[in-house]
């Protein structure tokens, strides 16, 4: 049912790729999301949580070179302690944190981060650029139905171990043989029911199926191809099902606990997105 939707959905879409360096170690995380190209000038609409992520690095890229060079003068370790309370240093605070971009661009560009007023959306606008794809997203201005078929797509579950810290150079490197793989994860469900923003706006809908780690800024689409909106957060709802009981494994009697809860989507509604693409003045295609 998603087969040609899926392919043709594919083709707009970009990998967002970060990797975090935490105090004490030199091993990293890596993660990511999604983003959706626009038009041919590279511009990018993604969800606002993954666009602060450009700003968080530039901040840590900016003050780490002063944290190294300060631990490194340090006399001992009530000094070395200081020198962590100045900078809030502790096993888990990020330290480093590196966004490798997969945009086709060769030339020199400058960058504008537009976020919405309170919806987790954002815009990343790049400057003198061009870059093609085979089609763009086109955006329904109809609100999805409750119970219409939906389905997810982003780079969750991506396959790529590139980056390492380079202790000689105090900065995270790309590896000479690193894995390097982003294969596209669909999911489909329905359309569960509207949900109210925090300003008393129905703007965004929950799926019956969660959005996974990696798919945040991918779009929900329908089996026609048309966007319904973009993947924001996942929900935990209590079934108040708890269970608290023993069983018999074979001869062996178990205690179980178990509390569930219900994994649901919640996707930015493609009518908002129309509005902000539409007051930013940006290129982009609608149905």
């Amino acid at each position: 049912m998603y087969k040609k939707s899926i392919k043709d959905n594919s083709q707009y879409l970009l990998p967002f790729i970060e990797i975090i360096k935490y105090y004490g170690s030199n091993d990293l995380e890596q993660g990511g999301g999604t983003m959706m190209i626009l038009n041919e000038n590279g511009d990018i609409l993604t969800c606002k949580h993954i666009a602060e992520e450009f700003e968080k690095s530039g901040n840590l890229s900016s003050i780490y070179p002063q944290i190294i060079q300060d631990l490194k003068s340090a006399k001992n370790k009530d000094h070395r302690k200081k020198i962590e309370k100045k900078y809030g240093l502790k096993k888990g605070v990020a330290t480093l944190l590196h966004i490798h971009f997969l945009l086709d661009i060769k030339d020199d560009f400058s960058l504008e981060i537009i976020p919405h007023e309170y919806l987790d959306l954002a815009l990343l606008r790049f400057k003198g650029i061009k870059t093609t794809r085979l089609s763009y997203p086109v955006f329904s201005e109809i609100f999805p139905e409750q119970g219409q078929s939906v389905c997810k797509l982003g780079y969750a579950f991506p396959e790529f171990d590139m980056f390492e810290y380079s202790n000689e150079l105090n900065d995270i490197i790309m590896k000479e043989n690193g894995n390097y793989n982003f294969p596209l994860f669909p999911m489909d469900g329905i359309v569960t029911r509207g949900i109210m923003d925090d300003h008393g706006f129905i703007s965004m809908f929950e799926t019956s199926t969660p959005g996974l780690r990696g798919q945040s800024g991918g779009p929900i689409f329908s089996p026609g191809g048309i966007i319904y909106g973009i993947q924001s957060m996942t929900i935990h709802l209590d079934l108040n099902f708890d269970v608290n009981t023993s069983v018999m494994r074979g001869i062996e009697k178990k205690k179980v606990t178990y509390t569930p809860f219900m994994n649901l989507g919640i996707g930015i509604a493609s009518t908002e997105i129309i509005k902000f693409l539409e007051e930013n003045n940006v290129e982009f295609q609608k149905k």
